[in-house]
Formats: structure tokens, C-alpha cells, sequence
């Protein structure tokens, strides 16, 4: 089981507090991160080559100029979206988020995928130390004076994208309701 942190009250300039409501929380353009876009290759770069990171592929394509991930407790996978155009000239954003990861079919279940800001930050920061955040893709925060706790819950049952695993997993779960319905007759 895996706690994550996600931001419950911010400040962006002119001292303007905001609270952020839990329902939305799920919603991925809430926070972005802010890279130089000057150097948003060479962080790509360091992902992948000193961090494990990996072209996130499958993907469904959001325009995005990057899209890499990587396991990191399984079965959970961050998976982040870089795009070198954002509201703020020079810099590209990137919106983040953990789901189960695309080798099983739950990677599907959007239940399953909250989105993140200190995850992707811990693996990039080496080369390029600076946490730069923006709320709804707009305003810079200032400061996060208070975060969510949320635990990961791992689905009850994981079934790999295989066409073996995919045909067990489902005569294993016709069988059992067969076996649940003759049983419930019996009685």
C-alpha cells in the first residue's frame, strides 16, 4: 500500500489562498509542472537514461511533445506528459499521474488514476532543482500550505494483457458464477 500527497490549500500571488476541493482532486489540469523549455529535453533525457523511464506506449495521444513512464511500486506506474507550450512563455508544463500499470488490463479503469505533483519532481530534480507549480495552468503558486493524504489501493485482482491470461481470467470468472448460481438452485 502507497501514500501519495496531493495539494489541499495553495497560495498563488498576492497572497490569495485557495482551497482545493477533494472532489477534485481527479482532475489532472488542476497542477502542472513548470520546466524551462530550454530544458525539457535534456530532463526527457535524464528520465530515461539515468531514471528507467520509458515511451509510455500504449497512450492515447493528448498532444503532448513527451509522453514517458515507469513503474515505480508495483503495480502502480507514473506516467507523465510533457508539453512544450504552456501559459507561461518559456516554459513547458507537464501534467503527471499514477495509474496501474499498462500491463494489465485495470490500466483501463480510470478509477484508478490520481493525479501527482511531488512524484515526477523527485525524479527530475537532480537536473533541474527548482519546484515550479501552476494551478489550473494560469496562476503560479506561491506556496502549498497543506496537502491530501491518499492511500493506493490495489485492485483485488490484476490480469496481464495477454490473450492467454485474458481467456483464463474469463472462463475462471464464468465458472464461477455458474458455480454460484447452481449452488444458490441447490439450496
Amino acid at each position: 500500500m502507497s501514500y501519495i500527497l496531493f495539494p489541499k490549500n495553495i497560495q498563488i500571488k498576492d497572497n490569495k489562498s485557495i482551497y482545493i476541493d477533494r472532489n477534485t482532486v481527479k482532475d489532472e489540469e488542476s497542477f502542472s509542472l513548470l520546466i524551462p523549455e530550454n530544458k525539457s529535453d535534456m530532463v526527457i533525457q535524464y528520465l530515461k537514461i539515468h531514471r528507467g523511464f520509458a515511451n509510455a506506449t500504449p497512450s492515447f495521444d493528448h498532444g503532448e511533445d513527451y509522453g514517458i513512464s515507469k513503474i515505480i511500486k508495483a503495480p502502480w506506474e507514473l506516467h507523465m506528459r510533457v508539453y512544450n507550450d504552456s501559459y507561461f512563455p518559456g516554459y513547458s508544463k507537464m501534467l503527471a499521474h499514477i495509474e496501474i500499470a499498462r500491463k494489465y488490463v485495470q490500466h483501463l479503469n480510470f478509477k484508478y488514476v490520481q493525479p501527482v505533483i511531488y512524484e515526477p519532481y523527485r525524479y527530475y530534480k537532480s537536473v533541474f532543482g527548482e519546484f515550479i507549480l501552476a494551478y489550473r495552468s494560469r496562476y503560479m503558486v506561491e506556496n502549498i500550505s497543506e496537502n491530501y493524504w491518499f492511500r493506493l489501493m490495489n485492485p483485488e485482482l490484476l490480469i496481464p494483457w495477454s490473450p492467454t491470461a485474458l481467456l483464463k481470467t474469463s472462463v475462471n470468472m464464468v465458472s464461477e458464477k455458474l458455480k454460484e448460481y447452481f449452488v444458490k438452485d441447490e439450496k
